[in-house]
């Protein structure tokens, strides 16, 4: 069919829109990262950058598969801070300090600037990503203030987060058919897994909508072919996790086990069990803004963009299902799982 006047203006509109949404996505997250104070974490994570960093320019890539610093998180997101500090000046690496200390009072320049601009990028890409199904989608999560915070700085959250929506954004497209988005929905769980373990609640979000679909008028045939395609799915979104996972090589099951044996003993330890914040923490972080850092956010509306999600989840469950049962696995995860640092809520923002 030949294109009308109104549709081709209507096309025009939606691309200024997701341009003007994500150039305000970047300019929020370029300015954050020049404002804000150096945060928990930054100093650790910068640090396993700037080792990966020189082993890249050493030759030396076995370290990938040696280093252990951090070991409770997988490598991916630091591996790519490495990616780009590789390009900058080697300086003294960062002195390791306790888990409870502080904040660091100084980090490297620029190379700070440089991690952080690169998790601006990756956040950036997500509200892109988000922009495309949903301009209005994508504004929200544009200026959304903790979205913002933990975007801009070295952590572990905007890598994950992106590949997290590409998961569950290329799921939806296949409609549960042997495809290129299908391959892609596997490959983006299984880097998604590799940047931080708790986003892999994508996954789960996935497993009971395959699960709810399987019942919808399919033949006792289709839905076998339908399970060993599931099958196929998550043994490749396993593969890619291990594939971006190094660390894991040499000893899989019981590094992977050595890991996740770490989170679960932190989440009942003394650091967490001393913040003493109540099961529904994260409750409070997404119907608030940040409360922390004066003059950094121009928008702080995290509340209203709460309530605008309660009033619209009915119309998600009929229309986009795949998005809200993605939004309930992760409240769910948020709200039972003892630790309730407030950079977990971008495991729903973008839902």
């Amino acid at each position: 069919m030949k294109p009308t006047p109104h549709s081709a203006l209507r096309l025009i509109l939606w691309v200024l829109a997701v341009l003007l949404v994500t150039a305000a996505a970047f300019g929020l997250r370029f300015r954050a990262a020049g404002l804000l104070p150096i945060d928990y974490d930054e100093d650790d994570y910068l640090l396993a950058g700037q080792h990966y960093a020189a082993a890249l320019t050493s030759g030396d890539l076995a370290e990938f598969t040696r280093y252990d610093y951090n070991y409770e998180h997988p490598p991916l997101a630091k591996m790519a801070y490495g990616a780009v500090l590789a390009f900058l000046p080697r300086v003294e690496e960062i002195p390791q300090r306790p888990v409870s200390a502080p904040p660091a009072a100084s980090l490297p320049q620029p190379h700070l600037q440089a991690a952080r601009l690169t998790s601006a990028v990756f956040g950036t890409l997500q509200v892109l990503l988000l922009a495309v199904l949903n301009p209005l989608a994508g504004l929200f999560l544009a200026v959304h203030t903790f979205t913002i915070k933990y975007t801009s700085q070295v952590m572990l959250e905007a890598l994950p987060a992106l590949t997290g929506l590409i998961a569950i954004l290329a799921y939806a497209r296949s409609r549960r058919q042997l495809n290129a988005w299908l391959l892609l929905s596997a490959l983006a769980l299984g880097l998604t897994a590799a940047g931080k373990y708790l986003y892999a609640a994508a996954g789960i979000a996935i497993l009971l909508h395959w699960l709810v679909e399987l019942g919808e008028g399919e033949s006792p045939a289709a839905r076998r072919r339908s399970i060993g395609l599931f099958l196929v799915w998550g043994f490749l979104s396993l593969l890619f996790f291990f594939a971006a996972n190094p660390y894991l090589w040499p000893d899989p099951p019981g590094r992977l086990l050595q890991s996740l044996t770490y989170n679960l003993n932190y989440s009942t330890g003394e650091q967490v069990q001393s913040a003493a914040l109540p099961f529904w923490q994260p409750l409070a972080y997404l119907t608030s803004s940040v409360p922390w850092h004066p003059g950094v956010f121009l928008v702080s509306i995290d509340g209203l963009i709460a309530v605008l999600g309660m009033v619209g989840f009915g119309r998600l469950w009929r229309e986009k299902r795949i998005y809200a049962l993605w939004l309930l696995v992760g409240l769910a995860f948020l709200l039972v799982w003892p630790t309730k640092w407030p950079q977990y809520i971008l495991l729903v923002t973008a839902p």
